[in-house]
């Protein structure tokens, strides 16, 4: 397809990076698939939206298959462990499906969920990764969520925790690291329109 770009979206959380990808889409006249996603992987895989949503960049806990908290499960450690790890791929397996069919349909932006090495093998695939000082993303996590900051400090731990051993389980590279990406750029340097700008000319 001429002219397709494929751009996928990592990011820190607090960073604005999925508001960026938002902004690129709109210039750009695309779509950009962050929640969108979650919808469709639900919807084509007939899972529930509330398992989707709680296993989103993050592996598959047991809470979100439904056991209780506390359950004296009857198999063995070595049965469970088998389970979980095949839980985890089948669901990565179903996201990774939905994710190749939304880059068949053309252009479009894919915010996280290891969508660059889903398509680590599409030429016209170019990742990205969005970062931000720790501070700015405290402050941004403050305003939004409307929480103080030991909560945003936190929140950002856990957040940024769950996208890496996500990324990482299924990558032999790291997240968030400059060589796993084409291009990674700062928007408390740049600010979030600036990175939009430097961005989409960077792209052509």
């Amino acid at each position: 397809m001429e002219n397709r770009k494929i751009i996928c979206i990592s990011r820190e959380y607090g960073s604005s990076g999925r508001i960026v990808g938002e902004k690129m889409a709109e210039k750009l006249g695309i779509t950009c698939y962050d929640k969108k996603l979650l919808e469709k992987i639900s919807k084509e895989n007939g899972l529930a939206k509330e398992f989707v949503q709680e296993s989103d960049e993050k592996p598959v806990n047991w809470f979100s298959m439904g056991f209780p908290m506390g359950i004296r499960n009857p198999y063995s450690l070595d049965f469970i462990d088998s389970l979980y790890y095949s839980i985890n791929d089948d669901y990565f397996n179903m996201q990774a499906k939905t994710i190749r069919n939304i880059a068949k349909e053309g252009s479009c932006i894919i915010i996280g969920r290891a969508a660059d090495v889903v398509l680590r093998d599409d030429p016209d695939m170019i990742s990205i990764f969005i970062h931000a000082r720790k501070e700015d993303r405290i402050k941004t996590i403050m305003a939004r969520e409307n929480v103080d900051r030991d909560r945003a400090e936190h929140m950002i731990r856990k957040k940024d925790k769950n996208r890496a051993n996500y990324y990482n389980f299924y990558s032999s590279r790291r997240w968030g690291e400059c060589a796993t990406y084409d291009l990674s750029i700062s928007t408390s340097t740049f600010t979030v329109d600036g990175a939009v700008d430097a961005l989409l000319h960077l792209l052509g």
